[in-house]
Formats: C-alpha cells, sequence, structure tokens
C-alpha cells in the first residue's frame, strides 16, 4: 500500500508539475509574499466554510493529505469538497467561528514550489479558543496560480525553518 501512495504521489506531481509563466522568474521574496496571499485566501474561505471555494481554486487536483493513519487522495475536486465538509460538519457542533495563522514560515524550495508550514488557532462563534494546531502545506505554481497540492498534519507543531 505504501508503495502504491508513492507511486501515486509521484505520478501526480509529474502530471500536475508546476508551470512557471514565462518570462522572468520571480524572486523569493515574491514567491513567499504570492505563497502568503494563497495561504490567507485558504484560510478565509475555511473559515467561511466555503468549500466551494476550497476545492475549485485553492487545492490542486489530485491533492494529498498525510497524516498518522497515512495518505489520503483527493483525487477530484468532489473529493476535496467532500472532506471539507465532513471537517466543518465536525466543527459545527463545537461552535467553529473562524481560523487565524500565528506564525507561518514559508521556505521557498524554487520559483514553482514552496512549503508553508503554520500554527493556527481556531475560535469558536464567542470568540474563545477552540483548538490549536499545526500543519504544513505543500503550495506550487499552476497556470491559474498557487494551490495547495498536500497537507501534512503536524502534531509535533514543527515549524520547518529555511535556512
Amino acid at each position: 500500500m505504501t508503495r502504491l501512495i508513492s507511486t501515486v504521489f509521484t505520478i501526480s506531481f509529474v502530471i500536475c508539475a508546476p508551470t512557471v509563466p514565462s518570462g522572468q522568474a520571480p524572486r523569493e521574496s515574491e514567491v513567499k509574499t504570492e505563497v502568503r496571499a494563497a495561504w490567507d485566501t485558504y484560510i478565509e474561505a475555511f473559515s467561511l466554510a466555503d468549500t466551494n471555494t476550497i476545492a475549485n481554486d485553492i487545492y490542486a487536483v489530485p491533492s494529498f493529505q498525510f497524516g498518522n493513519t497515512g495518505a489520503n487522495v483527493r483525487a477530484t475536486v468532489a473529493d476535496t469538497k467532500t472532506a471539507f465538509d465532513a471537517t466543518h460538519a465536525r466543527l459545527a457542533p463545537e461552535r467553529y467561528g473562524h481560523s487565524e495563522t500565528d506564525q507561518a514560515e514559508i521556505c521557498v524550495l524554487n520559483t514553482g514550489t514552496a512549503l508553508l508550514t503554520a500554527y493556527f488557532t481556531r475560535y469558536r462563534t464567542d470568540g474563545s479558543v477552540l483548538s490549536n494546531g499545526a500543519s504544513a502545506y505543500l503550495f506550487a505554481r499552476f497556470t491559474e496560480g498557487w494551490r495547495i497540492v498536500a497537507i501534512m498534519d503536524n502534531p509535533a507543531r514543527k515549524l520547518i525553518p529555511c535556512d
């Protein structure tokens, strides 16, 4: 199973290889700014439970979720929407209101790929803290802009330094 997931990830990444627009390659600071903007758009859509935007405009197809139980391939837009609908269904009884980024580190691997690790806080509708968490996200530049290719659960709350 691990070999299958690895093969699917490799094939999918090659198929969905980031494309850098022609012309001058963006500088690292520009890439960080663009990835942070894509991240902020994701946090806003997540906070609004806008799973249509998340599935259609923020995540790549396919995309991957890696966690303690292994890997999950989201092969279609519908798979991504279903996953985020389920997340919000679990959060609703807790009176989830919104999420905020506490700290983010963006490592530019090349002009078309970046790794973002972040600490975030989820708040209830009354403003009290629901939970704190951390995740890592692999972003890639596609013709239509920056997309999340993979999310990795990060229960150890490790920010990955870029140096």
